[in-house]
């Protein structure tokens, strides 16, 4: 039986684009007229930086794919997504050398370190492609076959005994590149996330690939975290073994559930794309019942409810930014946001998720297949006459951050505060949860209030998140709500303000 990692509970993810670090031009002209080439690469500025990025709290630094990226019918610049090398280190990156001093560094300073890679495919001159042909799924043409629109990759053929052989090595070649440590044993860094893991041709390889390599790194904790999309797609995936899967309920709640106004404010507008989405219509029908707040209960039981078909804990990776989306203060306003953010905090079986530069209000999405470009991964603008605008996102090879200095400094405070949170109150990170009614004053399908508790032993955590643009008054809440406040507060006793949370230690 698996046992309960160490640090899985409590770990807070931070999500490192390398492309982001690279892009660091002068700001201006004056500033470009004293410009001196850079010293150093991005994964030496990454380590040299480690320590200053730590103070934010987490504890897991994640890496896109760090492989060479393709070249052979690369899109744009060229999608880390599309990897040429498992076992090297793209160039522009750095080198072989670079990578692993980041690795022992983040461990001197009790970090994990997770790297991205795409199980699913290849790019289309990944090394394999000549020596081993045989690896690939082949379109009708004989030429290799590519899922989607990912017309840059080539994927792989789990049917074959050998492909499955060759991508255990790789994912050992990782977890083994420190070399032994101080026990003889293999070291290196300390899990995967697996990027579509549920698109591979033959999911049993999960059940083959993740025991053995356990059982080559006996005692150590490993992390093993799907992409994925669906609920039942995620447990599939929990009982062949992975240990945490993405939620993309929760990121489809805040993109379903919020436009912004003409001056980015956000607005609760339930979006007509909500209905096309087959995997979110439980998530819908508990909304109309019981309006966003029921649709957020939703979410978070689910997994509660299904947590005793398996052996050991399983987790959600809960955001809202990741490289793939829009950023959520661009996509849901400020409001809507952090209420999201705390929501996600406080949530039962989470492996909270940040993406760099979210901690200081980033607006653009980092750059995956150009170094700038309009995205389809915009928000939607409710206008003054009511109509819904679509607008592009941005996709950007820089950094575009809130504006100002003192609007980054109150969005680092913010996320400072919740990682701080959720790591001083155990509960919060390992209890159980329950859904409170807190006797919200609104028709149920307008309710925007998700309260519940988080129990550990004989440790409470009261919560509530206020969801929505309007102050609740709450009729159960000075029977509730009684014991020392951790963080928000109530107005006049008993009104949560809008997009607000609080959290209460009961006993």
């Amino acid at each position: 039986m698996k046992t309960t990692p160490s640090w899985l509970s409590s770990a807070i993810i931070y999500q490192v684009n390398l492309r982001s670090l690279a892009a660091r031009e002068p700001r201006n002209a004056i500033e470009a007229l004293a410009e001196k080439p850079l010293a150093e690469s991005p994964l030496a500025y990454l380590t040299k930086h480690l320590p200053r990025l730590r103070r934010l709290g987490f504890n897991v630094v994640y890496l896109l794919p760090p492989y060479p990226i393709g070249h052979f019918a690369r899109k744009g610049i060229g999608s880390p997504y599309a990897s040429r090398d498992f076992t090297a280190v793209e160039p522009e990156y750095g080198s072989q050398a670079e990578i692993l001093a980041l690795v022992r560094r983040a461990h001197e300073l009790k970090l994990k370190v997770l790297f991205d890679i795409t199980p699913n495919h290849t790019a289309r001159d990944h090394v394999w492609m000549t020596e081993h042909p045989d690896f690939y799924v082949k379109a009708a043409d004989g030429s290799a076959f590519f899922d989607c629109d990912w017309s840059d990759t080539a994927k792989l053929d789990y049917t074959n005994p050998a492909l499955r052989h060759a991508m255990i090595q790789v994912y050992d070649h990782w977890l083994s590149a420190l070399g032994p440590d101080e026990n003889g044993h293999p070291d290196g860094i300390d899990g995967f996330r697996l990027d579509m893991a549920h698109f591979i041709n033959d999911k049993s390889f999960w059940d083959e690939a993740l025991p053995i390599l356990r059982a080559r790194h006996p005692g150590r904790d490993l992390l093993f975290m799907a992409e994925c999309y669906g609920f039942q797609n995620n447990l599939d995936l929990f009982a062949r073994g992975m240990d945490a899967a993405y939620d993309d309920d929760f990121y489809k709640l805040g993109q379903y559930a919020y436009a912004t106004d003409e001056a980015g404010n956000s607005v609760l507008r339930l979006s007509g794309d909500a209905h096309h989405n087959h995997d979110f219509h439980p998530i819908l029908e508990a909304w109309q019942d019981g309006g966003v707040a029921a649709a957020a209960a939703r979410i978070l039981m689910q997994y509660e409810e299904a947590a005793p078909k398996f052996a050991g804990p399983h987790f959600t990776a809960r955001y809202t930014d990741n490289h793939d989306e829009g950023r959520g203060l661009c996509r849901f306003g400020p409001g809507a946001f952090r209420a999201l953010n705390a929501l996600a905090f406080l949530s039962p079986r989470t492996l909270p998720f940040l993406l760099t530069g979210e901690e200081f209000g980033a607006v653009n999405r980092p750059s995956i297949h150009a170094r700038c470009q309009p995205c389809d991964k915009g928000p939607r603008i409710v206008a003054a006459d009511g109509r819904e605008i679509r607008r592009e996102g941005v996709e950007f090879e820089g950094n575009l951050f809130d504006r100002g200095f003192e609007a980054r400094q109150q969005w680092y405070a913010f996320f400072k505060e919740l990682v701080a949170l959720r790591k001083k109150h155990r509960p919060l990170a390992d209890g159980a949860c329950a859904i409170l009614d807190v006797g919200e004053d609104a028709p149920a399908p307008e309710r925007t209030v998700v309260a519940f508790d988080r129990k550990l032993g004989r440790k409470l955590v009261r919560c509530a998140v206020n969801l929505g643009p309007e102050p609740r008054k709450l009729a159960r809440a000075p029977g509730l709500f009684v014991g020392e406040t951790l963080y928000g507060a109530l107005e006049s006793g008993d009104v949560l303000p809008p997009f607000a949370a609080l959290v209460v230690r009961v006993s």
